[in-house]
């Protein structure tokens, strides 16, 4: 699964690595996040109706069209398990032109240690700027009259490197698939679904602290390696 992850850049790295001839006032301040979490506002990457990139800032849980204000029991997923969005109502619909990038660092799983479980900080080597595969939705809710924007990030099978952690995991985009998987006229499922896979590269992880436990606690030092004591 994928229930935390890092988003973080160098200023002109984020529109460099995935191609964005702008970006909103703020959003380098603003969207950072070294602890990001389900219910938070965070940037994701969309086509807009001219055929550009785009970095929005979107809910992280993936608003039902069906809610209601105010429901807080209305489904709000996080995650989608990528072997059975279509047959989902919720998602069937989104695979076809609501696909999103969801540009991030890496992302956090712990390892059950008995007395607690250890937080790992997962990603690729170098730190690289990497895409997970999300879906997303925007529309105005009835008795509302603001527009809504969420998204969902896909999870499959984890690999074996990841499998140390969870038998799930974000499905990270191979680069060579990231245009096919955003564009929204490409609307071949058959084509689509089989980019989202466990990623095949190389992946590293290494012990941070146990503060990233607490979702109000967002800072640099939660990225800080620490000694992994079995």
């Amino acid at each position: 699964m994928c229930g935390r992850y890092v988003i973080t850049w160098q200023p002109d790295e984020i529109s460099e690595r995935f191609q964005l001839r702008r970006l909103p006032e703020g959003m380098f301040q603003t969207y950072m996040n070294f602890n990001a979490a389900p219910t938070q506002e965070l940037p994701v990457i969309v086509i807009d109706d001219a055929g550009e990139r785009v970095l929005k800032p979107m809910r992280w849980g993936l608003r039902a069209r069906w809610s209601k204000p105010g429901d807080t029991k209305a489904p709000a997923p996080f995650n989608a398990r990528a072997e059975s969005v279509l047959e989902k109502p919720m998602f069937r619909n989104l695979v076809k032109s609501k696909r999103c990038l969801v540009p991030a660092r890496g992302y956090y799983e712990w390892q059950n240690r008995g007395d607690h479980k250890q937080p790992f900080l997962i990603g690729l080597p170098g730190d690289p700027l990497i895409a997970f595969a999300g879906l997303y939705d925007e529309f105005v809710p009835q008795g509302e009259e603001e527009s809504v924007a969420s998204y969902t990030i896909l999870t499959t099978d984890a690999t074996e490197f990841a499998g140390q952690f969870h038998n799930r995991m974000p499905v990270i985009l191979e680069r060579e698939d990231e245009d096919d998987w955003i564009d929204p006229a490409n609307t071949d499922v058959g084509s689509i679904l089989p980019m989202a896979h466990g990623y095949d590269g190389e992946m590293d992880a290494y012990a941070v602290s146990r503060a990233v436990n607490n979702v109000r606690n967002n800072d640099p030092t939660l990225l800080e390696p620490i000694e992994d004591e079995d």
